[in-house]
């Protein structure tokens, strides 16, 4: 017997709005009116309606402009044109996809019908005309952070439904998620949100398209597409002042996740539990090897230490320490194909999605971890190993990072020139930084470490590095026909996945000279093919 569990029509699910406006954070001294020259540097603020009125928002909210000397300067809100904000509908319900189905669906039609999505509710109408069984759920394949569902019903444009992760918000901040889920919206990335409540969001349903696959990242021609999507990427979303100038959001998070871990002081003394996950023999020879990692990074290495030391950023053989806006999991399920042949393909044709762990990097660990990907096979019985056979071979590289230097640039280079090598050296010496990162991340995931409130001051990986989002959904293609819109309820191994990645990241640490390869300490480790070029 199921009773007072579901949403009902008569529930109190009163709708609120985000609204979204491109403009930096001033201070009321400085705002003054100036005319906007050149175009926008957007940022965006998300504020509940709720807690503020129309008059505040209208005085409070400045818009960021550059004028002809190249200061800020802001302007007030009613001087923005309607493009300029983007206002989210709110309701504050929970969805709960363990209930029966028939509740479930409800539930859903109920949550729809207080959102007022254009199409799937009766302006004005507390009671939904839509029947709850002729609702159709499709769970979408792979998805390894939140439960992701297809919503179809006749004569209606189809929707996505993300129901977030239980688990998840101790490594994302979904509220900040949402502030830069509005600024990538200004900017054409991520997906048309239809509406938010209290554990998930509605978004708009990409239809005709197909996720990528281990097989179309190994291919010399779409590696290059996507050298150049990414290129796209980095050049489209502009970083605030103190996002460039602060560190890497990597090492934030890195941080974060650690100092996460570590509160979990009965889990992180077992040396049994770090043996078995991490392939040493404590946490605290962990740390220390993480520490000196970073050290050797920025001090010791052959490249980044070096062009670090030279300071020069508009140089071009210093690109890949660039700090940019980074998609940071650029995996198989997150790049969508337009249903065509593999020959007709082009740049514009692939879209990325699922933004969640986005933020500024260094421009080589985004293609670092890339090409990582390429190792992986989420469509495998054992989806969670990696095949480092499979890994990138030294010309692989070299061609992707020409693809990468030449695409939007006038002066192009050759796959021998120093540029393309510098990338190339840059990339093998990141790639321990970002298999570890993955491999914290399914520590995290894997519900072996109970799950703690944040304390008060603490801060998310996104919401300190100044960037961190997610648009999109994460699956992969069906086995049978790779289509985007196919699905099938799977597991996945988070522990499994966590010891394959910290084998490759010992392996790579004992390969560029950090550790020792007769270190005691060390379990098992698998090692790369590519090394670097000197």
């Amino acid at each position: 017997m199921y009773t007072n569990y579901s949403l009902t029509s008569s529930d109190a699910m009163p709708r609120t709005y985000l609204v979204g406006t491109a403009s930096p954070e001033m201070s009321k001294k400085k705002r003054q009116s100036a005319n906007c020259d050149k175009p926008t540097r957007r940022v965006i603020h998300i504020i509940d309606t709720n807690e503020h009125s129309e008059v505040d928002l209208k005085n409070e909210l400045p818009i960021t402009c550059t004028n002809e000397d190249g200061e800020m300067t802001s302007s007030s809100w009613t001087s923005q044109t309607a493009n300029d904000f983007l206002k989210l509908a709110y309701v504050n319900a929970k969805l709960d996809p363990s209930l029966p189905s028939q509740y479930f669906k409800q539930d859903i039609i109920n949550v729809l019908q207080s959102l007022e999505i254009p199409g799937w509710s009766v302006p004005g109408s507390k009671e939904s005309s839509l029947n709850k069984n002729l609702l159709t759920l499709t769970q979408i394949k792979g998805a390894l952070t939140n439960v992701i569902y297809k919503i179809h019903y006749p004569n209606l444009p189809p929707l996505l439904m993300r129901i977030f992760g239980d688990s998840i918000d101790s490594v994302i901040d979904r509220e900040y998620e949402l502030k830069v889920i509005a600024r990538l919206s200004f900017y054409d990335l991520g997906p048309k949100l239809e509406g938010f409540f209290e554990n998930g969001r509605f978004e708009k349903y990409i239809e005709g398209s197909r996720t990528s696959t281990q097989a179309d990242f190994i291919d010399r021609d779409t590696s290059i597409k996507i050298a150049k999507k990414l290129k796209e990427l980095h050049c489209t979303v502009p970083l605030t002042h103190k996002e460039i100038t602060d560190q890497p959001s990597c090492w934030t998070t890195f941080d974060q996740w650690i100092k996460l871990i570590d509160s979990h002081k009965e889990w992180a003394s077992n040396n049994v539990n770090i043996s078995e996950n991490l392939r040493c023999s404590s946490w605290n020879f962990f740390l220390k090897s993480f520490k000196n990692y970073k050290r050797w990074l920025y001090n010791d290495s052959a490249f980044t230490s070096k062009l670090l030391r030279e300071d020069d950023k508009d140089s071009m053989i210093n690109s890949g320490l660039k700090m940019v806006f980074c998609h940071n999991d650029l995996q198989h399920g997150n790049l969508l194909f337009k249903s065509k042949g593999k020959d007709d393909i082009s740049v514009g044709d692939l879209t990325i999605i699922d933004f969640e762990y986005a933020g500024p990097n260094p421009v080589v660990f985004d293609l670092s971890n890339h090409l990582n990907e390429w190792m992986q096979d989420y469509n495998d019985v054992q989806s969670f190993k990696s095949h480092i056979d499979k890994y990138p071979k030294e010309e692989d590289i070299l061609v992707f990072a020409q693809s990468y230097i030449n695409h939007m640039n006038e002066n192009h280079v050759k796959i021998a020139s120093q540029e393309v090598r510098i990338l190339y050296n840059l990339i093998i010496e990141w790639r321990p930084c970002t298999q570890l990162f993955w491999c914290l991340w399914a520590l995290l995931q894997s519900g072996r470490l109970p799950q703690r409130p944040l304390i008060e001051g603490e801060k998310l990986m996104s919401e300190k590095a100044g960037l961190g989002d997610e648009t999109h959904l994460m699956e992969h293609k069906n086995k049978e026909n790779g289509k985007y819109d196919c699905s099938e309820d799977d597991s996945f191994n988070y522990l499994g996945f966590c010891k394959e990645k910290m084998t490759v990241f010992w392996g790579d640490l004992i390969t560029l000279g950090v550790i020792d390869k007769d270190c005691p300490d060390i379990g098992k480790t698998d090692y790369l093919d590519t090394k670097l070029i000197f």
